[in-house]
């Protein structure tokens, strides 16, 4: 995981990871003939901090089969999926979602072991804006917040803009609106100890959800400043209108990276559930309500018995995968957890197959039942391994070979 300290220095990385890409783009072969595509891709790298990583996808029609599946030989090198790409990016019905250049969405498919890009929309003009940070679908298709952070000096706001992509036939930006971020009430200081004036101010969304056409962005300002307090804001979707900031500080900030990891869910209640870290690293669980849009001052859940998994999952932020699964249970690192009653059902690992992995993304299947995990054993082999919800059983299935050092995500492409 590579870290920024400024945004000056994160668009020069940015700008040379775009040419990479370009470059790339432009060895994909278009006059190809389509071949039957399996199930499911895992995403994976390959390579060491001596060498250059690279990034491959594997398909497979069956996680669960006893088989081995290797980026030698057959690893499809996506296109754009360099380490940039891999972050701001989304993946639905067998689409691959990407930035590129910056001010453009492309939308690409495998075939014949090439990813084809079959759709792009230019969306701003801005260089940076279009950076995906959390991204979301819906009925009106895929929905991200920009990286870039403005500080508008008018209204005395942080905005980060809500885009709005209709992905289907030749896409277009259906809306892209500014979402407006309360200036903090407390100075900032950057890793030297200078105050970060408010122009240069940056802004994380670490969970992000829609439900009855309100938005739900749980968010902390600078990374580097920890504070003590949950920030919530809740807005009219899709308009923006009349945002409401909620505070809570019962269990700390709310965790989650700013990329495509998520640190939030919604039951099948319709109750929105968001983890917090701690500054001593430690996770908890908040809560709001189905048709509500408060924080449930009547629920807290502490899961400071689970460690400092704030620290194991990427420390402050914390970057690990949180998913609903089913009946009130839910997976958040390497733990299932009953979140409406408060107890841990299992630790995966305790199962001694391996040690469940970090990944941006966390798959399941049959409403919730079979839950996908990555292990890496104490032999450093990898392995896709399912946990069955009603058995509470967890079995391995397809083992991935040759030099893998992570798996990013598991999806289906059919």
């Amino acid at each position: 995981m590579i870290t920024m300290t400024t945004k000056d220095l994160f668009k020069v990385l940015l700008s040379g990871a775009c040419a990479m890409l370009l470059l790339a783009c432009s060895d994909t072969p278009d006059n190809v003939a389509p071949e039957d595509i399996k199930k499911y891709a895992v995403f994976v790298t390959a390579g060491n901090a001596n060498s250059e990583e690279a990034y491959y996808t594997l398909t497979v029609d069956d996680l669960n089969e006893e088989t081995v599946i290797s980026p030698v030989g057959s690893g499809i090198v996506a296109d754009a999926d360099l380490y940039w790409a891999t972050i701001y990016s989304a993946y639905s019905n067998g689409n691959f979602y990407y930035t590129m250049e910056g001010n453009s969405v492309s939308k690409r498919r495998l075939e014949a072991g090439k990813y084809k890009e079959i759709g792009n929309v230019v969306g701003e003009s801005s260089a940076y804006d279009l950076f995906m940070m959390k991204t979301l679908f819906n009925t009106n298709g895929l929905n991200f917040i920009s990286w870039q952070t403005t500080y508008n000096a008018d209204e005395e706001v942080l905005e980060n803009k809500l885009f709005v992509v209709d992905t289907t036939g030749a896409m277009t930006v259906k809306s892209k609106n500014p979402i407006k971020f309360p200036m903090p009430t407390f100075d900032i200081y950057d890793e030297e100890g200078k105050l970060i004036p408010n122009e240069e101010l940056s802004l994380t969304p670490s969970s992000f959800a829609v439900r009855n056409n309100k938005l739900f962005i749980g968010y902390h300002y600078h990374w580097l400043t920890e504070v003590d307090t949950a920030y919530m804001l809740v807005c009219d979707y899709p308009s923006l209108g009349n945002v409401k900031i909620l505070k809570d500080t019962r269990l700390g900030h709310v965790s989650g990276s700013w990329y495509a990891a998520s640190s939030s869910f919604t039951d099948d209640n319709g109750d929105y559930y968001f983890t917090t870290v701690n500054n001593d690293s430690q996770y908890g669980v908040l809560r709001i309500k189905s048709g509500a849009t408060e924080i449930d001052p009547t629920y807290e859940y502490d899961l400071k018995e689970l460690g400092n998994l704030g620290a194991a999952a990427g420390d402050y932020a914390g970057t690990d995968h949180h998913t609903y699964l089913k009946n009130g249970l839910a997976f958040i690192s390497s733990y299932v957890i009953d979140v409406r009653n408060k107890k841990v059902v299992k630790d995966l690992n305790s199962f001694g197959l391996g040690t469940v992995q970090k990944t941006l993304e966390t798959y399941t299947e049959n409403s919730g039942n079979d839950l996908y995990v990555i292990l890496k054993t104490d032999d450093s082999r990898w392995f896709i391994a399912k946990y069955d919800v009603d058995k509470g059983t967890l079995t391995k299935g397809a083992e991935i070979d040759s030099g893998i050092t992570a798996v990013t995500r598991i999806s289906r492409l059919k």
